[in-house]
């Protein structure tokens, strides 16, 4: 069984889930289920090493070492000798083997071809019939016949072309010649004076033409037309299939986005509605009005940032707003040099002032002396 440590043992712990499941009489000889379990992974190993070929036969586990190795298992106690025996005995006389199906008859053609072929031994796929047909490069120009003598495998979903590359007593080995998709492929008939029994395949895309061949009698044409068909609308129809399940999960994918109230965890934005003609054509998407909020003159300075009496200049003479005022109340400087004072405008007035009470003055700007020409603060 090939496969890591861990993948065997799953499937062992499966196995003995079901066997335990199947066999209650055969369970209630051994004090736990987890025999089941240790006995069954047991099992692989004795057969792996019995038939591997890469193990010499003095190396190979012995009737003795298969019961030593197995002291214990069940709850502490030993398991009957007689039924140690008998699996010793069968899994010597007879290996363990998969079953049959559709992907052995795959993988022995896959094992008689030579080259650079694709990847034949697929779960989904199968093969349909074997034909021997005769390619055709120019259905115009007389060729000798059997000049290009083709061996075509035919599978549910690709066409695979090869050439006989010898042949001996062991079997026959082929080397790969092409492989077709069978996904929109068009068969089309044809009949010339040198090729009576053509048959010419073609991409129902732009209609070229993928490969030409010729039978040797209309018998094989017919009948490898016929399972020919077949598969491509098989394989049409589950490529439709295919299709129609991506389509949907993207569907289900472009909703649940949708669905989302947010844009994202980070930043937090609201999914708003196109406001309606019928509604107040104010702008949605500003700030409420609050009627409390302070009111304070205009000003094109970015640090009048409050209106407490004392503001200082910033401690960091390094940062790039070592010449602007910091927002914090009571900070200090070490800086000794001379500063000059610039006053905000005595003619300033906040909007709307009526007769309200003016708010306090703000504090003078202090800036750092020797700035460079033309920094605006």
């Amino acid at each position: 069984m090939p496969g890591e440590a861990q993948k065997i043992e799953r499937l062992m712990e499966a196995f003995a889930d079901r066997y335990c499941e199947c066999n209650p009489d055969q369970v209630k000889n051994f004090k736990t289920p987890d025999t089941i379990f240790l006995l069954a992974f047991a099992i692989i190993m004795l057969n792996t090493d019995l038939h591997n070929p890469s193990v010499k036969a003095e190396r190979k586990m012995k009737l003795e070492d298969f019961i030593k190795n197995l002291r214990g298992i069940d709850d502490g106690e030993d398991i009957d000798r007689d039924i140690l025996t008998g699996l010793y005995d069968r899994i010597k006389a007879q290996e363990f083997k998969a079953g049959v199906d559709q992907v052995t008859q795959v993988m022995k053609v896959e094992q008689t071809i030579i080259g650079k072929k694709p990847s034949l031994s697929l779960p989904h796929r199968r093969l349909v019939c074997y034909c021997r047909l005769y390619e055709v490069h120019d259905p115009n120009k007389k060729e000798r016949i059997g000049l290009h003598q083709r061996e075509v495998f035919l599978f549910n979903d690709l066409l695979l072309v090869t050439k006989i590359f010898s042949k001996k007593k062991t079997g026959i080995t082929y080397s790969f010649r092409n492989s077709l998709s069978l996904c929109g492929m068009q068969v089309w008939l044809f009949e010339t004076a040198h090729y009576q029994f053509g048959i010419q395949l073609s991409n129902n895309i732009d209609g070229k033409p993928l490969i030409t061949f010729n039978a040797r009698n209309d018998h094989d044409r017919q009948k490898f037309v016929e399972d020919l068909k077949e598969s491509i609308l098989e394989t049409n129809g589950m490529e439709q299939l295919r299709i129609e399940e991506e389509m949907a999960r993207h569907r289900t994918n472009h909703n649940t986005m949708d669905n989302k109230r947010y844009a994202c965890d980070d930043s937090r934005v609201l999914a708003y509605d196109l406001a309606k003609a019928s509604e107040n054509p104010h702008n949605r998407l500003s700030a409420p009005e609050c009627s409390n909020l302070k009111k304070v003159p205009y000003s094109n300075s970015l640090t009048d940032l409050t209106s407490d009496p004392v503001m200082k200049r910033g401690s960091s003479g390094a940062s790039l707003d070592s010449g602007i005022v910091s927002g914090s109340v009571g900070s200090t400087s070490s800086d000794t040099h001379p500063s000059h004072v610039f006053t905000s405008s005595p003619t300033a007035t906040p909007l709307g002032s009526g007769n309200k009470r003016q708010p306090a003055p703000r504090a003078p700007i202090v800036l750092r002396p020797g700035l460079p020409d033309g920094t605006q603060v």
